[in-house]
């Protein structure tokens, strides 16, 4: 367990994209070439729609919004096609993340990661990054009904460490996890992301704690 605001905390829930994994850069990359491949515009409106998404709820949107003849199966595996060998190859970390997640297992924190990603492509990753096994579960938006836009998948993934929200952190990097993971009762810790730089202060008010580096936890640590 580890000492947060002078609370104990025995779990620790990760977003994964943007938040352990430095990799949104990634999917502006993917997104684009998909809609130029398909004779579509980039459009700022659709990117940013599909930032709450798992990747059924993105292929649904993407397929009505640009009316596509292609099915949601279709269109997501293209997407992971696409991706693959980046998460494979070429996804660094945030910032000291892992000296981060090897500090949490050594004091007896249990890790877990809520996605919106698909193990096809973040399993690589974590993997490559010599990461993977710190984590002792993995809850995917897929699995639930809303995405992130409720705190289900907050929720599952505490599950299965065994805890409750009232004894977990949640570390996100978009405002409406933190949002809904603080509604829910984590407490929660937003990672900084450029991804994110157009709700920033909004992000540094819902959060409890707001952070670029994953060193900065061991300066609230008591």
């Amino acid at each position: 367990m580890i000492k947060y605001n002078g609370k104990m905390w025995e779990g620790a829930v990760f977003d994964l994209d943007g938040t352990i994994l430095d990799s949104m850069w990634i999917w502006e990359s993917v997104d684009g070439r998909f809609l130029t491949r398909h004779g579509l515009p980039i459009e700022e409106s659709y990117l940013k729609a599909l930032t709450n998404m798992n990747f059924p709820q993105a292929a649904a949107y993407t397929k009505k919004r640009y009316a596509m003849e292609e099915s949601e199966a279709a269109i997501m595996e293209e997407w992971f096609a696409l991706a693959r060998g980046m998460y494979e190859r070429e996804i660094g970390l945030k910032p000291h993340a892992a000296e981060y997640l090897e500090y949490l297992h050594r004091v007896g924190v249990k890790i877990a990661a809520a996605t919106s990603s698909e193990p096809v492509l973040f399993e690589a990753a974590l993997k490559h990054n010599g990461i993977y096994d710190y984590f002792h579960a993995f809850a995917l938006s897929s699995e639930t009904s809303h995405g992130k836009d409720t705190p289900e998948v907050y929720c599952l993934a505490a599950d299965r460490l065994g805890t409750k929200p009232g004894s977990c952190i949640v570390f996100e990097d978009i405002l409406k996890g933190i949002q809904n993971a603080r509604e829910a009762g984590f407490y929660t810790v937003a990672m900084e992301d450029a991804s994110a730089a157009e709700e920033m202060e909004q992000i540094r008010a819902a959060a409890d704690v707001y952070i670029t580096d994953y060193r900065e936890m061991k300066e609230i640590e008591k």
